[in-house]
């Protein structure tokens, strides 16, 4: 951290800020014990905060950690203080509470003032090198720990001369005017000029881009890159970035990125690998862990097969202590013995095992876990970065909450939003301003209130910009990384003050978006123009591969097609081919009740409550059996729905589930239907390809006829339409396998060979019932598409297949999906939500 205040070099004479890490060094500073007041409000919360940390744990921490971060600034030794004649009552209570906190962290104090209390406590004649501080320019506003440390080095050492200081600006340049003190009561007004541009872009990293390009015409202009500055917030990935594509060196990054606290990270998600319901994400990323035995590669691979589904861990199998050890940390815990013995066990066998161990508390007894005490017990550290490297000829990096380290002609801000510059002043979280002005005169601790932190935000922002002798660029983001709108600072009407003839401060934003590129004021950031890309042929050709025998058996045969493989088929050749060759996207994130988990367990609800060769439950008993089935359907496709943050949607698809069923029942007893085959498996021919598939359901109505039933979680419209244009295919080709069956042993078919056949499509959401290929007695809840609902489809799919034997895959084109939305009258997924492959091969074609 930067100290507020300048030191010289008595031998150069060089003036600079002093950091923490330079103290350090020169008066042989211990290292300094870890910082951590989380632990301690947790394991010991005061009476004060102890409901809010029960409630808002991570918010009380934070809350509680920057009151005290403030109390301890506010004292001049950096020892724990006294509450003195401070009379009882709420602030002395609170006050109370964060002396008794400081006291519990022992000698442990926040990051970068450990070496000055050491300097503070430490004898004259210690020092490495003199330090003499310059006069005047301790920060007025600083608090009283940096007044101490100021006195202190100025009593050992002297002081050294400021030297003489005017404005840095050219006089009469609207940046003169705004160093007289951004908020002024007057200022000096004038025409806008060339010291101050303001200009808007989509987001932070095209800010960053544009900074590095204006940082770059400078340099190519003559302008030494010591001499220009650019400022950020906290991060600063993005500037070195843009910086390092434009080949600008930087003087200021850290010397390597951010470490993330692998132990702690490691510990919660052991945690919360012990505590059922447990997302598939906590595993995946325990096995992608550096601190487990196996190889990145096996790691990779098992997350990939959790994502997928499958938790069993087979990958490690050729290694027995592995594959047992992936055995405890997929099991749970249901009580405090059983996790101590699950958490030993596992920390035995992984790297730095004692230190994971170590954050994990976990109380004694045998009762079952209080999850939420134990989770919040775990810290984990923010990402540590090395300190900052600096250099004589690099651009310098200023952070928007430091004053500037070295001045500069030439200043670029990158983040000209809401909340910096000047930054937003914020109260004290544990104290009312008035109860701070009590402290004040009865204890002496200088706490920051409201006022003081708008005044130093005030102070920081005139800082920043007497800094500079040239020009300050302004860059305003209009959205962040994740497309949140974002708003200008409100140092813009500040500045805004300075400049002739402005109505609204945001008028001086010129947005470059609405500018084409070759006005706006530097091309450096253009990158060349992207090659012409070459015409994609109509189709890929393969010749004498067999594409329809990619996918074999064990034995060598050729696996056959389902039919959803061949509605891909019909939508997208490439899309199936990917499919085939298993060339699918691999990507994966966390689990999300999308519309293809609430099929599933809609069809593992459905499967189990409407069986086969039984009567149809009552509605009461109906309501029963459903919700134990939705339990188990949970447990088999969406864990993680079991936790208390999805209870709501839990809750919501139940209730759709048990509508559903209710309005299913109805409609067997409509039909007088009875279920002879459910979730069965059915092989057979057709088009000149052999099929297989699991039909949802069979039934066989009173006239002998077979029902063949897709269930759909989805409303009835969209399938009507489609069924109108003839482009349905699926339940189709069930029939078709029934009508032409590949017999095996045991496949349950012989009580459906030689019936009638009609298919059904029963849209659960809105419960519609749509059939074809069979007649409908009067009064039957289904309605009647005819025998033409896959005459389109059919043709196609033949067509398709017709290209494949050819060994031709052919490519998609952009009038593809609007032909397949509006006249085929379904949307074609394998387009719209595929492969970014199948996105990239897309033929454009001109609309007539």
């Amino acid at each position: 951290m930067f100290f507020p205040f300048l030191v010289a070099d008595p031998r150069s004479g060089l003036l600079y800020r002093l950091t923490d890490t330079h103290l350090a060094e020169l008066s042989l500073a211990p290292v300094a014990p870890e910082w951590a007041p989380g632990r301690a409000i947790i394991d010991e919360p005061d009476s004060v905060w102890k409901d809010s940390v029960a409630n808002a744990p991570v918010e009380t921490i934070s809350a509680v950690s920057v009151a005290l971060e403030d109390l301890v600034l506010a004292s001049d030794n950096l020892r724990v203080p006294l509450a003195g004649a401070l009379r009882d009552g709420r602030a002395r209570r609170h006050l109370d509470a964060l002396i008794g906190l400081w006291r519990r962290l022992g000698d442990a104090l926040p990051e970068g003032l450990a070496p000055v209390r050491h300097v503070l406590e430490l004898p004259y004649g210690k020092f490495l090198d003199p330090l003499p501080v310059v006069e005047r320019s301790l920060d007025p506003l600083a608090p009283a720990a940096m007044r101490a440390l100021y006195t202190r080095l100025k009593q050992e050492f002297g002081t050294f001369p400021a030297p003489a200081r005017g404005l840095a600006a050219p006089v009469g340049s609207r940046l003169h005017a705004l160093q007289g003190g951004i908020a002024a009561p007057k200022i000096t007004i004038g025409k806008i000029d060339d010291s101050l541009a303001f200009f808007g872009l989509r987001d932070p990293a095209a800010c960053a881009d544009f900074a590095a390009a204006r940082a770059r015409a400078f340099i190519e202009v003559g302008v030494p890159a010591r001499e220009i500055a650019v400022m950020t917030s906290n991060n600063s990935n993005q500037i070195a970035r843009a910086f390092s594509e434009q080949g600008v060196p930087l003087s200021g990054l850290p010397g390597n990125l951010p470490e993330r606290d692998i132990i702690g990270e490691t510990a919660l998600h052991l945690a919360l690998a012990k505590r059922t319901p447990t997302p598939a994400m906590v595993l995946a990323s325990l096995a992608l862990s550096p601190l487990m035995p196996w190889s990145s590669q096996s790691g990779r691979d098992l997350a990939e097969s959790l994502i997928g589904g499958d938790f069993r861990g087979e990958i490690l199998s050729p290694t027995p202590a592995h594959k047992e050890l992936w055995k405890d940390i997929r099991s749970s815990a249901g009580s405090l013995a059983q996790l101590r013995f699950l958490i030993d066990r596992i920390c035995e066998r992984i790297k730095q095992g004692p230190e994971v161990r170590a954050r994990l508390s976990i109380p004694p007894g045998d009762g079952s876990p209080d999850w939420e005490t134990i989770l919040r017990g775990i810290q984990i550290a923010p990402p540590l970065g090395a300190d900052p490297d600096r250099n004589l000829e690099g651009v310098s990096l200023w952070s928007a909450q430091e004053s500037p380290w070295r001045p500069c002609r030439h200043l670029i801000v990158t983040d000209f939003t809401d909340g910096l510059y000047p930054t937003r002043a914020r109260g004290n979280p544990m104290f009312l301003e008035s109860e701070i002005a009590a402290i004040r005169a009865a204890v002496g601790l200088q706490l920051r209130g409201r006022a003081e932190g708008l005044a130093q935000g005030l102070s920081l922002f005139d800082q920043q910009l007497q800094a500079v002798s040239g020009t300050v660029t302004f860059l305003t983001p209009w959205r962040d990384l994740s497309g949140a709108r974002l708003q200008p600072s409100a140092g813009l009407s500040l500045v805004a003050r300075a400049i002739k003839g402005v109505k609204d401060s945001i008028d001086l934003i010129l947005d470059l978006q609405l500018l084409p590129p070759e006005d706006w004021p530097i091309t450096h950031h253009h990158l060349p123009p992207m090659p012409e890309p070459h015409d994609l042929p109509e189709a890929l050709a393969f010749p004498g591969v067999d594409l329809l025998a990619l996918r074999r058996k064990d034995d060598g045969t050729t696996k056959p097609q389902s039919p959803s493989r061949l509605e891909t088929l019909l939508v997208s050749p490439l899309a199936w081919l990917l499919d085939e060759v298993a060339a699918s996207d691999m990507s994966w994130s966390a689990e999300e009740l999308d519309v293809m988990a609430k099929g599933n367990i809609a069809h593992d609800v459905f499967e189990h409550v409407f069986l086969k060769d039984q009567p149809i439950p009552d509605p009461p008993d109906l309501t029963n059996v459903v919700a134990d089935a939705y339990d188990r359907a949970l447990t088999r496709h969406a864990g993680f729905l079991r936790s208390a943050s999805w209870e709501m949607e839990r809750s919501g698809l139940e209730r759709e589930i048990l509508r559903a069923a209710l309005r299913w029942r109805e409609h067997l007893l409509a039909l007088g239907a009875k279920i002879i085959g459910n979730e069965i498996w059915l092989a057979g021919e057709a088009h000149g390809i052999n099929l297989h598939g699991k039909a949802d359901a069979i039934l066989e109505l009173p006239d002998g006829a077979l029902l063949v039933v897709d269930h759909k979680k989805s409303g009835t419209s969209a399938r009507r339409k489609r069924m109108e244009s003839g482009w349905d295919l699926q339940a189709g080709l069930y029939r078709d396998m029934i009508a032409r069956p590949i017999r095996r042993e045991g496949d349950g078919m012989d009580p459906l060979i030689g019936r009638s056949v009609g298919i059904a499509y029963h849209l659960m959401n809105d419960g519609g019932l749509l059939t074809s290929g069979l007649p409908l007695a009067e009064g039957s809840p289904a309605r009647d598409m005819g025998d033409a609902v896959n005459a389109a489809a059919v043709a196609k799919l033949a067509e398709r297949l017709a290209e494949l034997g050819a060994g031709r895959v052919v490519l998609n084109t952009s009038l593809d999906e609007s032909f397949f939305k509006k006249e085929a009258g379904f949307t074609p997924y394998a387009l719209t939500d595929g492969s970014a492959l199948v996105t990239a091969f897309i033929r454009q074609i001109e609309e007539e």
